[in-house]
């Protein structure tokens, strides 16, 4: 059985090294289990590096940690001029989450952030699954 391959938006990611526990952590777990791969973009990378600094700076050196024996696939940003298509669903910056993991070819899109889920459109134009960290974890939970 081919592995499933999730996009993690940052918040997910963030979530998972803070706690173990709970959806973003089982994803982890099964992620350094080798059950499914994880992408991100360099954008959520970023995000990820700058809200740790900020304001989660004794989970740095876990990013470092598992970055380093557990490499996501990290892909590109966007291109600007791609993202125009969601003005009116999305901010330019969940555009850009939008418009990198399109390019993926996954089979989930794993967020927290509600602006994903207040419009049908949102998914039905992108082609994406987009789900929230429990709902995924229930899913895995199963391989």
């Amino acid at each position: 059985m081919e592995k499933l391959k999730v996009f993690l938006d940052s918040n997910v990611f963030i979530s998972g090294l803070y706690s173990g526990k709970g959806g973003p952590g089982i994803i982890l777990d099964h992620f350094i289990a080798g059950k499914i791969v994880i992408i991100i973009s360099q954008r959520v990378l970023n995000e990820v590096i700058e809200v740790l600094s900020e304001k989660l700076q004794k989970v740095l050196p876990f990013l470092q940690e598992f970055l380093l024996s557990y490499p996501p696939e990290i892909i590109k940003d966007a291109k600007l001029e791609n993202i125009k298509k969601w003005s009116g669903l999305v901010n330019e910056d969940d555009a850009m989450i939008l418009e990198s993991t399109i390019s993926c070819e996954l089979d989930y899109f794993i967020t927290g952030d509600k602006h994903f889920f207040s419009s049908p459109l949102i998914e039905k134009r992108s082609g994406l699954k987009i789900l929230r960290p429990v709902s995924f974890a229930d899913i895995i939970k199963k391989i």
